[in-house]
């Protein structure tokens, strides 16, 4: 996973470098090993050469698209592998922004520790998750043994998955009992 990080950090600071060399100098050719190539044509509105768009990240987690499943199915997946401590299995069931986030920052066992520690109410553990229903277009709540779950997803296709940043705070579902799934830490 480093030597990843390592190529996507290459690519990110060689894509950078060839926007920052508008001063009359000529531009750089040589790139590092790896690393896609900028095009070398200048934007029309800001004078820079874009960055590279071809995957210049490089986030290897097992599943690159969309989680299977309906979002219920997901969400599930996504509290038992918080609950056996699969950080990086989890960050599968997540939606692509926040993976890709959560992977660049190596952040996933944080982030599912904290977690599953709002999901289980402070307890830090959590019955296994076997079935829910979706309740709102961008919710789902998942039933962990006596507990209830609320989980937020996306459901757009190519940015499916789950969604746990700061933004969705507890209570924003009002009149249904649950504990919240969400982090403060992205």
């Amino acid at each position: 996973m480093r030597a990843s990080r390592t190529v996507a950090v290459t690519a990110l600071a060689a894509g950078l470098a060839a926007t920052a060399c508008s001063g009359g100098g000529p531009t750089p050719t040589k790139i590092a090993a790896g690393a896609a190539a900028p095009s070398p044509t200048a934007s029309a509105n800001t004078g820079l050469l874009p960055l590279p768009t071809g995957e210049p990240f490089g986030v290897e987690t097992a599943g690159s698209g969309d989680p299977a499943g309906s979002p219920v199915q997901f969400a599930a997946r996504y509290l038992n592998e918080l609950r056996a401590g699969e950080w990086n299995a989890a960050l599968n069931e997540m939606s692509y922004v926040e993976r890709t986030s959560v992977f660049l920052d190596d952040d996933a066992a944080v982030v599912g520790q904290d977690v599953l520690f709002n999901a289980s109410g402070g307890t830090g553990q959590l019955a296994r998750c076997a079935s829910g229903r979706q309740f709102a277009t961008d919710a789902v709540i998942v039933r962990c043994g006596l507990v209830h779950v609320v989980v937020h997803v996306e459901t757009a296709t190519g940015f499916r998955g789950v969604q746990v940043s700061q933004v969705f705070v507890a209570g924003d579902h009002p009149g249904t009992p649950h504990t919240h799934a969400y982090t403060q830490l992205l």
